[in-house]
């Protein structure tokens, strides 16, 4: 579904992502880990084209996303992408933030955008917050409404960077639960996280960043192996103390 091949970025004299190559299954789950700089979301940001690249080459479904030509505002259709921050509209309810691309992009009309922006909040488990606005619901619950949001145009692909790191630590696990769901449902998902036990449970493959680097691409049982690189070790360890 999408492949990197010898993918390089710069900002300035600075070199962020140096040669990564690697490629996501269709209908499979990526988790993205390493420690604080390694260009994780740098490499995320680059599927969507938020972040361009200097050197090397990205396609989804066989397309070279970076090359001339290509219409950026199409590709993003077809891209979710879920920030940390949740980015909703303060002054716009629940339902109305899921409709909106619905409207803007696919310029449907508010009566018939409004039963499928229904239809994926109850997807979401969030049915009964249609009228509510972002102020007025938990953290847990305004990137379970970004997360819907970023589903409405039925994406072919997900990207969440790291779509807990903004909650309290009793909000996380609903979001988890959520992505859980949607990984069962065959969503083709890269995740920028520090939750290793979703890494563990949920991923297909597990890509171990650092120093703008793919250090490591296998699937979680060697990643959590005695016998992963101490690299690799040295990171979990780190995780575990601060979580």
């Amino acid at each position: 579904m999408i492949e990197f091949d010898k993918v390089s970025k710069w900002f300035g004299a600075v070199k962020v992502l140096t040669s990564v190559s690697a490629s996501v299954a269709k209908g499979s789950t990526v988790v993205l880990c390493g420690p604080s700089g390694s260009g994780k979301s740098t490499l995320a940001r680059t599927v969507n084209r938020l972040e361009p690249i200097q050197e090397g080459t990205i396609t989804i479904d066989g397309r070279d996303i970076h090359a001339t030509g290509v219409d950026v505002n199409k590709l993003r259709t077809g891209i979710g992408f879920v920030f940390q921050q949740f980015n909703l509209f303060p002054h716009l309810t629940v339902l109305e933030n899921v409709m909106l691309p619905l409207q803007r992009i696919r310029s449907y009309s508010r009566k018939d955008a409004a039963p499928l922006a229904m239809e994926m909040l109850s997807r979401v488990g969030l049915a009964e917050k249609a009228k509510s606005l972002p102020a007025d619901i938990s953290g847990g619950q305004s990137q379970r409404v970004a997360i819907a949001r970023s589903l409405i145009l039925n994406p072919g692909v997900l990207i969440l960077d790291e779509p807990t790191s903004a909650l309290d630590p009793e909000m996380v696990g609903e979001v988890l639960k959520l992505l859980r769901k949607l990984s069962e449902d065959g969503m083709t998902m890269m995740c920028v996280t520090h939750e290793m036990g979703f890494a563990r449970e949920v991923s297909d493959r597990i890509w171990f960043l650092k120093k703008g680097e793919l250090r490591f691409d296998d699937e979680p049982t060697a990643f959590f192996s005695t016998d992963a690189p101490s690299e690799v070790r040295s990171f979990l360890s780190a995780v575990n103390r601060t979580h």
